[in-house]
């Protein structure tokens, strides 16, 4: 049976999903554990690939992960998608067949699986990890609660005559901002808090307390790391957390991984690095494959492909570093894209420019069609009415506003499975544009009782054999490699056993460069290369061409 994508799982429920799949399809897929969360789930990382064309490991790989941070279970239910994917559609599906006879997809549905449980399963919201961090227990001040039993944190408002909001006149549920020069004598005005109780209230300050979960796996990553002053949620040191932990080292043992999507949301984008450095810092052949693998994104998607530097940034002033997709590309050597999931905003009709301006400062015309398109496409439960409740601290508020997790974080349930799909067509373009090696052995007889066999390899994929400028300046990936194997009794007259034929350029070498065909002068061939070995003897010998990001490939004479 297959899953269903018009819920959110709970751990156990994903799990068992998981397990399901591999008993269906064994030879397409295999699930296990790379380590243990901070209260002691499995991280679960499911292998996808033809186990009768050849292990995972000497495949090209691709590597998508969901659910860095716990709220954002779309990215779970999105990689478990893609999975079930490409398990229904090998033999059906000509481009899955072709890619899981060729190469091999790592996929985890879920890196913060305590965190998203706490999400799904009680009112509470949070960034990562249900480890308290920076301080170990609450701190004096606000904390969310679901004070009316309703399932739901929302918020709070109180009429004060000092109030920063008052109700709009598009519609009485919206509240917006106080005009710098508005004082109209009986004029209702409000404070808004999150639903909650204040810690050690003394009936005056009403100051908001840090969250007690404070961990964000997404700047705890080795790349530039700062400690917790300089970047909130970084946690005591790079990659402190077992997940993340775990994650890197699973990729730094398995150097076939050639590309990278992690799954988050949400606004609708698909972001790329750098998270730090502006465009003209990134190698030309880089920047220019970043450019053409996201365009080919947008095409598929609608989602804009920007960078985290130029177009993503919370401060302007200051730069976000530790992010796992810097990590991926300038230190692991391969081009990582973060899928930011789902746009309330552009499904009611509202187009966003600048999503961290609008997030902070949205317009009351765009807030009314949040509104219109939650009582047209929800039928209106994704706002609860203002409704008055005694609270033990405040005396008389009112509580009500958006119910955030299912329309603003993550899709209502009956969208959820549309852009789980729209999205794993991006997935399956980027992987088919790996590096792959094509090979050809022929042999002669120069003299009598010689052999000569020559070797050669090409490739014909889209991405050279070390991915990336950035892996090939800093060699993280080592070159192509060929090695000859004699029988017994044979002897190597000419030709070294073990040959390194160099890194293999990709169709991707056009980037950056003049593509009028008319025009063109061509570029040389270094796509490919080859090797000739003499050798005396009878019986079969076997040839074995290694690449780390391309795979291995093994060759017999006739």
């Amino acid at each position: 049976m297959r899953p269903r994508f018009d819920t959110y799982l709970r751990y156990e429920e994903l799990a068992e999903t998981l397990r399901g799949l591999e008993e269906e399809r064994p030879g397409l897929c295999r699930v296990y554990s790379i380590g243990e969360s901070y209260e002691g789930r499995e991280v679960l990382l499911a292998e996808v690939t033809n186990g009768e064309t050849g292990p995972a490991e000497e495949k090209p790989a691709f590597w998508v992960d969901g659910n860095t941070h716990a709220g954002e279970v779309t990215g779970s239910m999105a990689a478990l998608y893609l999975v079930d994917y490409l398990l229904a559609g090998y033999g059906e599906n000509e481009q899955v067949t072709r890619l899981l006879d060729r190469q091999a997809f790592y996929v985890l549905p879920r890196l913060s699986p305590d965190g998203a449980e706490r999400y799904l399963t009680t009112p509470h919201t949070l960034r990562a990890t249900v480890k308290p961090w920076p301080e170990p227990e609450e701190e004096p001040g606000l904390h969310p609660e679901d004070l009316d039993g309703d399932g739901s944190i929302l918020q709070m408002r109180v009429e004060d005559p000092d109030g920063e909001w008052r109700v709009s006149e598009g519609d009485e549920r919206l509240l917006v901002p106080r005009a710098p020069d508005e004082d109209e004598p009986g004029a209702t005005y409000y404070r808004l808090y999150r639903e909650g109780l204040f810690k050690d209230y003394d009936g005056f300050d009403r100051k908001v307390a840090r969250p007690l979960y404070g961990l964000d796996m997404n700047r705890q990553y080795p790349y530039h790391w700062q400690e917790e002053a300089e970047q909130g949620g970084a946690g005591p040191y790079p990659l402190s957390e077992p997940e993340a932990r775990a994650q890197i080292d699973f990729l730094l043992a398995h150097k076939n991984i050639f590309g990278v999507h992690t799954y988050h949301t949400f606004c609708g984008a698909i972001l790329r690095p750098y998270s730090n450095k502006p465009d003209d810092e990134i190698p030309e052949h880089d920047l220019a494959v970043y450019k053409a693998l996201g365009d080919r994104g947008t095409e598929l998607t609608g989602y804009p492909n920007i960078s985290v530097y130029h177009d993503f940034r919370y401060d302007r002033k200051k730069l976000m570093t530790g992010a796992f997709d810097d990590w991926a590309y300038d230190y692991y050597g391969v081009f990582a894209f973060t899928i930011e999931f789902w746009s309330a905003a552009r499904a009611a009709g509202v187009e966003v420019e600048d999503f961290i301006e609008f997030s902070r400062n949205p317009s009351e015309e765009a807030l009314l069609k949040l509104l219109l398109w939650n009582d047209r496409e929800l039928g209106g439960e994704g706002f609860v009415p203002w409704t008055p409740f005694e609270h033990p601290q405040l005396g008389r508020v009112e509580i009500g506003g958006w119910k955030t997790k299912f329309t603003i974080q993550n899709p209502p349930h009956h969208l959820l499975e549309a852009e789980c799909e729209k999205l794993t067509h991006f997935a399956l373009s980027h992987a088919a544009a790996a590096p792959r090696l094509e090979t050809e052995l022929e042999t002669g007889e120069p003299a009598p009782g010689l052999r000569k066999i020559e070797l050669r390899v090409r490739n014909a994929g889209y991405l050279p054999t070390n991915v990336s400028r950035v892996a090939a300046d800093k060699e993280l990936v080592k070159p192509v490699a060929a090695e000859i194997r004699l029988p017994e009794g044979a002897e190597l007259v000419s030709g070294e056993r073990e040959v390194e034929l160099g890194h293999l350029a990709g169709r991707s070498a056009l980037s950056g460069t003049w593509k009028n065909p008319a025009s063109f002068g061509g570029l040389p061939s270094d796509h490919a290369a080859r090797a000739v070995w003499v050798v005396r003897g009878e019986g079969v010998v076997e040839v074995e061409v290694r690449s780390e990001k391309a795979g291995t490939i093994r060759l017999k004479t006739g």
